[in-house]
């Protein structure tokens, strides 16, 4: 994961996202992980189905 103290870099970031798929992708291959154990600790990155209204707010002035 990226250092605060650094600026953000998108290829590092796309790199090492693409490295934790991969390892996603051999532990389930293996069979060390199955694929709800890989739901479980990837559920904190997904997003809940909501929609967002801004219906009755004011513009910052």
């Amino acid at each position: 994961m990226a250092n605060e103290d650094q600026p953000h870099d998108p290829e590092a970031r796309a790199l090492e996202k693409r490295r934790a798929r991969e390892d996603d992708e051999r532990a389930l291959a293996s069979g060390e992980k199955t694929r709800e154990d890989l739901r479980r600790e990837n559920a904190h990155f997904a997003f809940p189905r909501v929609r967002v209204t801004l219906r009755g707010t004011k513009p910052l002035e």
